[in-house]
């Protein structure tokens, strides 16, 4: 494991390629950290015995709070990552898929289940990953957006959209279309519904007795 220095400090270069013979050597342990510490976190998270909306929500707040913890090592992850030797690069490549795997299998039980509406697992998956991913580009320790507030934010975004429902273009004439059409249809049922038993008997002394039916 790469355990950081604390604030301010610095070792020569002499001392630190006595840890690392090589840059190759040094991101070949960072990439294994980072895949290794988040693989398994999301392993656990998808074990548990929650419903899937659970599972997401936690999977959504780990890699926030995982990538708001240790920004400059995940910056690394992603600035080097066409980069790296072949061998390196094929081993992260398969440990990525991986990753996206488990997300993709927990989004997969929530559509079968009914829990989630039917999307495409994969597609979303990339979605939840890519949103949580990119925080390394904008998010800045100490500010007013922490890692709770943007997981909430993500959270809702991915569970109810961006719209306001009653600000939907349309929503309201629908509405009154389909409850004119069920006027019309309760009055048509009226009209077509049989007359009462012994309504015909009574209309037909009234008619005899010259009163108006």
């Amino acid at each position: 494991m790469i355990s950081p220095l604390p604030p301010g400090s610095r070792i020569s270069r002499a001392t630190f390629y006595s840890y690392f013979p090589s840059k190759d050597e040094l991101l070949r342990r960072m990439y294994h950290q980072v895949i290794a510490t988040t693989q398994a976190a999301i392993e656990r998270i998808a074990a548990e015995d929650l419903p899937v909306p659970g599972k997401l929500r936690r999977i959504i707040r780990y890699q926030v709070s995982y990538l708001a913890a240790h920004k400059p090592l995940v910056q690394v992850f992603f600035s080097e990552l066409l980069n790296l030797p072949a061998a390196l690069g094929r081993s992260v490549t398969r440990a990525n898929r991986a990753f996206s795997r488990v997300i993709e299998r927990v989004v997969a039980e929530g559509v079968r289940k009914g829990v989630l509406v039917p999307l495409h697992p994969k597609r979303f998956t990339y979605a939840l990953i890519g949103m949580c991913n990119w925080m390394h580009r904008w998010y800045r320790p100490g500010g007013e957006w922490t890692p709770d507030v943007i997981a909430d934010e993500f959270i809702r975004i991915l569970e109810s959209g961006y719209l306001r429902r009653n600000a939907e273009p349309g929503t309201d004439a629908l509405a009154r279309e389909v409850r004119q059409l069920r006027q019309e249809i309760g009055r048509l049922r009226a009209q077509l519904s049989p007359p009462a038993p012994g309504a015909g008997e009574k209309g037909g002394q009234e008619r005899r007795s010259g009163k108006r039916p």
